[in-house]
């Protein structure tokens, strides 16, 4: 069968009208046509006995608009004297269909209604799916006919301990089922993030389950572990998702206050910048900076973080502490502080070092100054006591190798899928490793192999040989070799 890749509208509508008293229900196949199973039955059950027939029909409209007729509540056509003897109980829509130029058909059911699971493994869908995720749409050939099922009630309820999780507690999601089930997956949808992560049983990660019972269970929830709770799995013959909504609050620990202190002197600097950010995934969040004095707050946003900005135009008469707090609903307010110390006496001028500027410092106080480039963290220097700069301390991780290791740490804790994360990510960690040069990188790059290797030794998951030259290549950096 081949489609075109995206489908030019010519609405269909897939219609059963169900009629006769209810003896006995039959449906017909996929490919029968209009009244055939009627016939059928009335041949194999003799004339004279009625039988509760489903027939679905397809309706095509030359236009894309759908018949306004078709939008509200559909009544039952009257019946005349010479029709034959068949009383219509029902009508109803159960799928809406987009027919290509080429004739295939992009269907989606309506509400109520849904593809069963034998439909759903013959028929490719009409986006790139999630595996194990209900099918909503289908796409059908030419010579292919299909309509949506009636959904029975919902097998399973899933409950879960608390909504509203604190850091370090244990969530305990349970799905009781009152049918047998099959093919149960859990999966979690972080806020923003485009699909959902397949979750697994791992350090952090428990599954259990036992007849008409299935538990899963994440120990020392953190912010990494909020949002939509997804658990899919096969009943009654069709697929079935489940959801649950789960926030984690964020910690002080969460929170970059940059800098986290500040010394200036008025003469050099009338105004400073401090900023307050949290992980792109909470935008939930609101914040607020006090002292504020009619000074300009504003929004700024990185690729993994949305940072509260507040540009003080005056130097303060006296030593302040500024705080920034952070609201969301139903959430208690978290407080971050940055103290700001104005100097008097016993400052140091700037002075360069590569590319870090050092701003005028008190003695016995600490300069602090963001990392440069595509880095993440905070180098520091602190001002000794007698007027002399001390060394230099760096945080610094380029920002790809500190993405791979938090992709590490997720896959051992147990969220995604090893056998395509693994290979990507010693693909990704080989090319990081030809610029690793800082300590922190190369400390970075060896704790993300470690938990690799516990994450395929745990997994049983086979590397090809790409993977294995890529595990060679990343702990043997490019610009080691040749060395002794």
């Amino acid at each position: 069968m081949v489609c075109s890749a995206a489908p030019v509208l010519l609405p269909a509508i897939t219609l059963p009208l169900v009629g006769s008293p209810l003896v006995r229900e039959s449906q017909p196949g996929q490919g029968q046509a209009v009244g055939e199973s009627g016939q059928q039955l009335d041949q194999e059950r003799g004339a004279g006995e009625s039988v509760l027939v489903s027939v679905y029909v397809q309706l095509y409209f030359s236009s894309e608009r759908q018949p306004a007729a078709l939008s509200g509540p559909m009544t039952l056509p009257t019946a005349s004297a010479s029709s034959a003897p068949v009383t219509l109980t029902g009508l109803s829509l159960t799928a809406e269909c987009d027919v290509t130029h080429k004739g295939c058909s992009y269907c989606a059911c309506l509400s109520g209604y849904q593809w069963n699971t034998s439909v759903c493994s013959h028929h490719r869908p009409c986006q790139t799916p999630v595996k194990r995720r209900p099918c909503g749409c289908l796409v059908f050939g030419p010579a292919e006919a299909g309509y949506c099922q009636l959904l029975p009630p919902v097998p399973a309820a899933l409950s879960l301990n608390s909504w509203l999780q604190t850091p370090g507690d244990t969530l305990n999601l349970t799905l009781l089922t009152s049918q047998e089930t099959t093919n149960l997956n859990w999966f979690l949808w972080p806020t923003g993030s485009p699909s959902p992560i397949l979750l697994r049983a791992e350090s952090r990660v428990s599954l259990t389950s036992s007849r008409n019972r299935a538990v899963l269970s994440i120990v020392n929830m953190s912010h990494k572990w909020a949002g939509e709770y997804l658990c899919c799995f096969e009943a009654r013959g069709f697929r079935w998702e489940l959801h649950q909504m789960v926030r984690v609050p964020l910690q002080v620990t969460d929170v970059a206050g940059l800098p986290d202190q500040l010394s200036i002197s008025c003469a050099t600097s009338p105004g400073f910048q401090l900023s307050c950010c949290i992980p792109s995934a909470h935008l939930g969040y609101t914040a607020s900076w006090s002292p504020r004095d009619g000074n300009e707050a504003s929004l700024f946003n990185t690729p993994d973080s949305q940072c509260f900005v507040l540009a003080v135009q005056r130097c303060p008469a006296a030593d302040t502490t500024h705080t920034c707090d952070l609201q969301s609903p139903g959430l208690s307010l978290l407080r971050v502080a940055v103290s700001v110390t104005v100097i008097q006496t016993g400052q140091h001028r700037p002075e360069d070092s590569s590319t870090i500027a050092w701003n005028v410092t008190k003695a016995g106080h600490v300069a602090q100054a963001p990392c440069p480039g595509k880095r993440r963290g905070m180098v520091k220097r602190p001002c000794r006591p007698e007027g002399g700069w001390g060394p230099i301390h760096s945080s610094c991780m380029d920002m790809g190798l500190l993405a791979l290791l938090l992709r590490a740490w997720l896959l051992r804790a147990g969220q995604g899928w090893p056998v395509d994360q693994v290979p990507q990510t010693l693909a990704q960690l080989l090319e990081q490793a030809v610029v690793v040069t800082p300590p922190t990188d190369s400390l970075a790059l060896v704790a993300t192999m470690t938990i690799l290797a516990k994450v395929v030794a745990h997994s049983r998951i086979q590397l090809n040989g790409s993977a294995l030259e890529a595990t060679n290549e990343t702990y043997i950096p490019e610009h080691s070799k040749g060395g002794s």
